[in-house]
């Protein structure tokens, strides 16, 4: 009854079975004997998230930082938790420390660039993209998400080329499609966009 770690694995155990505030309860039990368990403050934030607990998801992910600052699963994650809390600048910072410690981790590239453009910060979106897209060439919503913000910025050509490669890559993604039929459109190219509609 004493070992944080066997709570741990039971929360982990429950977790997966999807059943999340048993899982919550094992995660608790845990911290109330060891209360710097890194890996059960990363568990219990990530079940928060799942419960739509969003606020406590950032306290437990704050406390394994406490910890171990450089952990990048917990910027990462922290930084999706402060996306959905529409705090997007403490997203952003999130996002960056987590490439900064893990500069080939595409999905933080990614992300950090749907913060940055929910931001008005277009230039620096797209380099994210960029970068996410290099890293992971076969990244299908990093090339639709790079479509759209070079769209915004007005580089309709450049966006067709991204929107081509996610439809490419997911020949049944329907937005991606529509998008680009919206930029064959306004590149006069009726009859593609007619095909990609």
């Amino acid at each position: 009854p004493n070992e944080p770690l066997l709570y741990n694995i039971s929360g982990v155990c429950y977790k997966a079975i999807g059943q999340l505030d048993a899982a919550v309860k094992s995660f608790k039990k845990a911290l109330a004997i060891k209360p710097d368990y890194i890996e059960v403050n990363y568990n219990l934030g990530v079940t928060f998230k799942e419960l739509g607990q969003l606020e406590d998801a950032v306290k437990s992910f704050e406390k394994a930082l406490v910890i171990k600052p450089d952990y990048i699963e917990v910027n990462y994650n922290l930084g999706l938790t402060f996306q959905e809390l529409a705090q997007l600048d403490d997203a952003v910072k999130s996002y960056e420390k987590a490439v900064a410690l893990k500069p080939d981790y595409a999905e933080a590239h990614a992300n950090l660039g749907n913060a940055l453009k929910e931001l008005g910060q277009l230039d620096a979106a797209v380099k994210s993209y960029e970068k996410a897209v290099a890293l992971k060439p076969d990244y299908v919503d990093a090339h639709y998400n790079l479509g759209n913000a070079l769209k915004e910025l007005g580089q309709i050509d450049v966006a067709v080329k991204s929107y081509e490669k996610a439809v490419t890559l997911k020949p049944d993604f329907a937005e991606a499609h529509n998008n680009l039929g919206n930029a064959y459109k306004e590149l006069g190219q009726l009859d593609a966009a007619v095909e990609s509609y």
